[in-house]
């Protein structure tokens, strides 16, 4: 398996981690995944993850190419990067297939990143979760320009990723707050963005912290009405960062 060179250029220097959307079709209420990116591109999404659990490569790659011409067709493909979540085999072949697919976002029972940066080539933006302080440590330690940004959560339980809970210090399960988000972005090279059933209610204080941006998956692909959702909560942190001290 070769590394990809794909025709379209790059977003690893110009993506924009704060407004990060989830989806697959099990959380868009029966509608189409490309229905949903489509309205979230309209309130003002930044970020575009497909997250396909179970999927084969085949469903994945339809369902990416169906979102990458709904970002094309909005004229975003050059400011809304679209990746897979977990499987760099579906992205590899989006990729090399011209679908475009900008990277993949991994967990860490995923994939090494060394090796997803050797398949996916020096273009694609690698993503990486990441919960407590010496993952985000074990993440720094990548050889350089393996990885462009971190996830990090929950900061409240979630339906969609029950199993995505901080095991602390003391062993117990905790959610992200205020002072853990903050921790982890001090020790953090990269970005980090922050969700886990993440509501409108709570941007105003997540976007008192250092984190980059938050991302949901219910929130917005659950909506009733997706592109309102999306705006409201765009606007919301926008609103709020400028505030920051």
């Amino acid at each position: 398996m070769t590394i990809n060179n794909p025709s379209f250029a790059s977003m690893r220097k110009n993506f924009d981690l704060s407004s990060y959307l989830v989806l697959g079709p099990a959380d868009t209420k029966s509608r189409p995944v490309p229905d949903i990116v489509q309205q979230a591109l309209a309130g003002g999404i930044t970020f575009v993850q497909i997250r396909v659990k179970p999927g084969d490569a085949r469903d994945i790659t339809e369902i990416a190419r169906q979102s990458a011409e709904v970002i094309a067709q909005a004229g975003a493909s050059q400011s809304v990067p679209l990746v897979i979540d977990d499987r760099v085999d579906a992205a590899w072949q989006c990729r090399d297939m011209g679908i475009k697919v900008d990277g993949v976002h991994i967990g860490q029972d995923d994939l090494n990143p060394t090796e997803a940066r050797k398949l996916l080539g020096p273009d694609a933006i690698i993503g990486l979760s990441c919960k407590v302080l010496d993952e985000v440590k074990a993440a720094n330690a990548l050889p350089a320009d393996t990885i462009d940004y971190i996830g990090a959560g929950p900061l409240h339980p979630s339906t969609t990723k029950p199993d995505c809970i901080v095991i602390g210090a003391d062993h117990q399960r905790h959610t992200q707050d205020t002072e853990s988000i903050n921790a982890l972005c001090r020790e953090s090279n990269y970005p980090i963005v922050v969700g886990g059933g993440v509501k409108l209610e709570d941007l105003p204080d997540l976007a008192q912290t250092q984190a980059a941006g938050w991302f949901v998956v219910s929130a917005i692909a659950g909506a009733d009405d997706p592109e309102a959702t999306t705006k409201a909560m765009v606007d919301s942190w926008n609103t709020s960062r400028s505030k920051r001290g």
